[in-house]
């Protein structure tokens, strides 16, 4: 007999304390379904912070330097006016290209109506998870 038999060989009473193990293995719980839905919920982009604030802040200290005074300012505020005219522009054609289904300028996301479309196209199929 070798050394390695004895080594491995069951004492008797040595497993007892394992005898209430159970080996289930690892069991998923699912908290939410992997897969897609058929729509998306819509999102409108928001920029990132108000136009013009840079113009609007020379403005008022202009103000407060000279008391109020409307042609001491007509510089910083002709600035503002032009600015705002050029926001207003760019914010005429975010709305356009959105209509249209395009994405916004600069960004390679496409509008919401748009992969809802997509989607509906291609329906999922129903998925039958067990807990």
């Amino acid at each position: 007999m070798r050394l390695t038999d004895i080594c491995l060989k069951p004492k008797k009473g040595s497993l007892k304390k394992f005898t209430n193990y159970k080996d289930v293995g690892y069991k998923f719980k699912v908290i939410r379904v992997p897969a897609l839905k058929d729509s998306v919920t819509s999102h409108k982009e928001k920029p990132e912070s108000a136009p013009c604030v840079n113009e609007m802040t020379r403005v008022m200290d202009c103000w407060k330097r000279t008391d109020f005074s409307q042609t001491a300012c007509s510089k910083e505020t002709e600035a503002f006016m032009s600015c705002l005219a050029a926001a207003e522009v760019t914010s005429k054609l975010a709305k356009e290209r959105a209509l249209k289904g395009l994405p916004s300028e600069g960004s390679h996301m496409r509008p919401s109506k748009q992969v809802n479309e997509m989607l509906s196209k291609y329906p999922q199929p129903k998925y039958n998870f067990v807990d």
